[in-house]
């Protein structure tokens, strides 16, 4: 869109929530606008605030704006990291995309791989920003944006949450100031001119958000919900509960192990090696609802919130003797310890593991939960000459070092730290791949960022209270579930891995790692080993092989690709 006043132009993708708010202070400014987008609102707070813009905006957006007056482009990335921007700094200028496969193909992009983000990927099965597979793609994190004027190019972060600045508050105000909020955060979702449904897994995050939509809306929700016939992979009976009690219309489906045809697909729509296995679900849902409607809200983030995963669970006792732990020591000698930890074998050194990640500094757990993959010692064989033996120890300790400045208790610094990596680098680029390749926009309430800020604010034991994690979420579910549905064990999104690899995905699996041609540059006596244990020995090497496979698939694409 051109702004014809000043000349700029920009391309934007997402959705600003409060456009309309602002559009009528911009209006009460004397601001005219030529049409109804939230895109011409971004045009002209622009023209008024510059860079300062970016604090007006709620919602997912990114957007690469062109600035005649000082012949600069101004681009920026929402606050979580919902909407994805790959860019590429070439000789006059910069290329940009949502996709990363697209951005390669341009002729002044270099294809060449980056081994650094290759090491990342086999640690954490995705690839933070701001790598990406190439060396010439870079992706600019969340909550930042970038200049690149005749002065160069830099990028800053525009915007943080600190977690040590608390509120005093009763927990009936805290939870009824909660479900305002969160209720203020999906109607704004609401507004939409195309059909409105929801992914209903069944789960406290989705099964709140579709209640409130429930609430604030005048006709039956549409929901959608996907299930396994594996009964421990499968929700389909509680999203089923949700939606009688909301109300909805329900659509359920169940999801066969014959995926062989989607990995190719989902490879060349990722880009790059991504080995979350719970991108095959989000695809089928996304598939489904997008059958019946184009906008759906999910309950993204709920987790890293208020502390979902059990790693949070601490223990009133826990949490004070965390707190009278000194820091004596600094974030790199923690986060070589957390390394060492996750190698222990011996009884006394998982006992030293158990009291230290327990009692001590439980924080670890965040920075450790990568360590049922491939260890520091495996990793560096698997990539022989190639590994960059303290790239991992580098990121690690740069946002554990983050998390203590911003955060004084270790629930809290567990969630800074996720928020920071995890859930921008894994969940949400798996939602938002699968559900744009569908043609599906998915829209997250718990992700509002002055939700985030108040949950943030709030006392520990509104979050984690006697290992009850997302403490307060509950509490607002159970105004409108049965407690024993609020309160039944947590099940994650996944799939059936390892039963899939051994069955239906075998030969693909086999012709694929066995290929040394599409698993170059890692050492293929690392990943007969693996494999042979996995297949022959019963040993559950899924989530590694999972990876490599993922990671093959999209070497035999870009192959294709150059030919």
């Amino acid at each position: 869109m051109l702004d014809p006043e000043t000349g700029n132009s920009i391309v934007f993708n997402g959705e600003i929530y409060n456009f309309q708010i602002l559009r009528r202070e911009l209006e009460a400014a004397g601001d005219r606008f030529r049409s109804h987008s939230d895109t011409e609102v971004i045009l002209a707070l622009y023209r008024r605030h510059g860079v300062e813009c970016l604090q007006r905006l709620r919602g997912m957006f990114a957007f690469a704006l062109w600035d005649e007056a000082r012949k600069r482009v101004f681009f920026a990335r929402d606050r979580v990291g919902k909407k994805p921007f790959n860019y590429a700094l070439v000789e006059g200028g910069v290329v940009f995309c949502s996709e990363i496969d697209p951005l390669v193909r341009h002729p002044a992009v270099s294809s060449e791989m980056d081994l650094e983000a290759l090491e990342l990927y086999l640690q954490l099965q995705y690839i933070p920003a701001p790598w990406t597979i190439y060396l010439g793609i870079r992706k600019l994190p969340p909550a930042h944006y970038g200049l690149l004027d005749g002065n160069g190019f830099r990028t800053e972060r525009y915007w943080d949450v600190d977690y040590t600045r608390k509120v005093h508050i009763s927990e009936r105000d805290a939870l009824d100031g909660l479900e305002e909020k969160l209720t203020e955060a999906v109607r704004l979702r609401m507004i939409a001119d195309v059909p409105l449904g929801a992914l209903l897994s069944g789960g406290v995050d989705s099964s709140i958000v579709v209640a409130l939509m429930a609430k604030l809306s005048g006709e039956p929700i549409r929901t959608f919900s996907i299930g396994f016939r594996e009964e421990a992979f499968n929700e389909l009976r509680y999203a089923q509960q949700a939606a009688d009690i909301c109300g909805t219309v329900h659509h359920p489906e169940i999801v066969e192990g014959d995926v062989a045809h989607l990995l190719p697909l989902l490879v060349r729509h990722y880009g790059e090696p991504y080995a979350d296995s719970s991108a095959v679900p989000s695809f089928f849902v996304s598939q489904m609802a997008r059958r019946h409607v184009t906008v759906a809200m999910n309950g993204d983030g709920g987790d890293e919130l208020l502390g979902g995963y059990p790693r949070y669970w601490l223990s009133p006792f826990q949490l004070r003797t965390a707190s009278t732990v000194p820091d004596v020591w600094s974030p790199p000698r923690l986060t070589a310890l957390a390394t060492r930890f996750a190698t222990a074998k011996s009884i006394p050194a998982r006992a030293i593991r158990k009291l230290v990640t327990e009692f001590g500094w439980p924080e670890l757990r965040s920075v450790n939960m990568y360590s049922g993959f491939w260890d520091d010692r495996i990793r560096a064989s698997l990539l022989g000459t190639q590994a960059e033996s303290d790239l991992l120890p580098r990121w690690r300790t740069e946002w554990l070092a983050g998390a203590i400045e911003h955060a004084a208790n270790p629930v809290d610094r567990m969630l800074w730290y996720d928020n920071r990596t995890y859930l921008p680098g894994d969940l949400l680029v798996k939602m938002d791949i699968a559900s744009m390749h569908c043609g599906l926009e998915t829209r997250s309430p718990l992700l509002d960022h002055e939700v985030i800020e108040y949950c943030a604010a709030l006392p520990i034991e509104y979050k984690v209270s006697n290992r009850v994690g997302k403490y307060l979420l509950k509490k607002l579910t159970e105004r409108y579930f049965p407690k024993q549905f609020v309160h039944r064990p947590k099940m994650g999104f996944g799939i059936p891995v390892a039963d899939w690899l051994r069955g239906p995905l075998r030969p693909l699996l086999e012709d694929t790692l066995c290929s040394s041609e599409a698993m170059a540059p890692l050492d293929q006596s690392v990943i007969r080993t693996t494999l042979d244990s996995f297949l022959c020995q019963g040993v559950d090497h899924s989530p590694k092989l999972w990876a490599l496979l993922m990671y093959g698939l999209w070497r035999q694409h870009v192959m294709r690709e150059q030919v």
